[in-house]
């Protein structure tokens, strides 16, 4: 059975889903669970600099994802796992270097499990933005837990 569970965070409420379920998992059956935010600072260079409070793209990434990955464990503690680990990762390019980077982590944990979630967005949203649990799902060969957003607008 799975031992060590790593679930994907990045603030939205289909990640917060995903913990939720990932959580109950871990709890029912006694798993380390590991809570990971990908910062990625291109993210923050379309931001107007005098909305920028920090810094840098970088250091502004790493704070939100910080806040980020503080909730998630909360969260996951409220839900009854007592075993939570938090890390965060950074990636300067986009979602196909995102999804490298926590599918290598969490290989390098030696997780059992990795679970995120998704929008389960089709047709012409998913040309223009992309899935990144597809791209996860591509190139992990761990086991993936996908969970589907239950509010359809999001």
């Amino acid at each position: 059975m799975y031992k060590h569970l790593v679930v994907a965070v990045d603030g939205s409420a289909t990640a917060l889903n995903a913990l939720k379920h990932a959580a109950d998992l871990a709890s029912a059956i006694n798993a380390k669970l590991t809570l990971v935010n990908v910062a990625n600072p291109a993210e923050y260079m379309a931001l107007a600099p005098e909305f920028l409070q920090h810094e840098s793209y970088e250091a502004a990434a790493v704070a939100q994802g910080n806040e980020v990955l503080d909730f998630a464990v909360k969260t996951a503690q409220d839900l009854g796992v007592a075993d939570v680990q938090k890390h965060l990762l950074v990636a300067n390019k986009g979602a196909r270097e995102m999804a490298q980077e926590l599918v290598d982590y969490a290989d390098e944990q030696g997780a059992n499990l990795l679970v995120l979630g998704t929008h389960g967005r089709t047709g012409l949203m998913h040309l223009l933005m992309g899935s990144f649990a597809e791209t996860v799902m591509r190139q992990s060969h761990l086991p993936l837990l996908v969970i589907r957003s239950e509010d359809e607008d999001e």
